[in-house]
């Protein structure tokens, strides 16, 4: 069952107030463009996108003991308490954003809306690109995980360049429950759970521009 919910007014970083939460195949929330970030701070994060900090990460999921394969550039930038000296270098926007992300009530605000616990949560940020050809594997997150947080930068992205995400309930499901199109400045989070089975799909050669978003996972504990 979907609800609708009130739509977030602008700021840097809107409260976490989704535009629709859906339970089904699991807990997630889904933010439209507007509703997490404020329009203009959307596009100055996807105009100023450190591309540069990124490296190339791919797997074959059995050498890691893992079912996770994937073909990603990625940047840690949040970890641990700590943020990459990088970051002093980036767009104010990309400073005051990495700040408010990794405050601890930003974390509890989404388990809340999740329906998880209230509990001390570690924050992790961090960056990634899909260009033509990338991919990420269907898997479910590890068990320490509580939640995890995409927010799409990629402006003007057509649903026939793939990279959507495909939510499942179950691991072998023919086909989709939802799949989430990247945008400019929408979102999605969603709860862990052993059935959180969700995949990246791979972008097309006709993509014009790289699938680019920044993460945020959440793990229970302290750092």
């Amino acid at each position: 069952m979907t609800t609708p919910l009130r739509p977030a007014g602008s700021a840097v970083l809107v409260r976490p107030e989704p535009t629709q939460l859906h339970q089904l195949p699991f807990p997630h929330a889904v933010f439209d463009p507007g509703a997490l970030l404020a329009p203009a701070t959307a596009a100055r994060l996807a105009a100023t996108f450190p591309a540069g900090l990124l490296r190339t990460a791919t797997t074959a999921g059995q050498e890691r003991r893992s079912d996770k394969t994937y073909a990603v550039n990625a940047f840690t930038l949040h970890h641990h308490g700590r943020t990459a000296p990088e970051a002093d270098r980036l767009d104010d926007s990309w400073r005051r954003l990495t700040g408010e992300l990794a405050a601890p009530d930003y974390g509890r605000r989404i388990c809340k809306l999740l329906g998880l616990p209230d509990a001390d949560i570690t924050v992790e940020l961090r960056l990634t690109e899909y260009v033509r050809g990338g991919w990420m594997s269907r898997h479910t997150d590890r068990p320490d995980k509580a939640f995890s947080q995409n927010i799409y930068l990629c402006p003007g992205w057509r649903p026939q360049w793939g990279g959507g995400l495909g939510l499942y309930a179950e691991p072998r499901q023919a086909l989709p429950v939802r799949t989430f199109t990247p945008g400019g400045g929408n979102s999605l989070a969603f709860a862990r759970s052993d059935d959180s089975w969700h995949e990246v799909f791979p972008v097309t050669a006709q993509a014009r521009a790289p699938r680019r978003a920044l993460l945020v996972h959440a793990y229970w504990g302290r750092p």
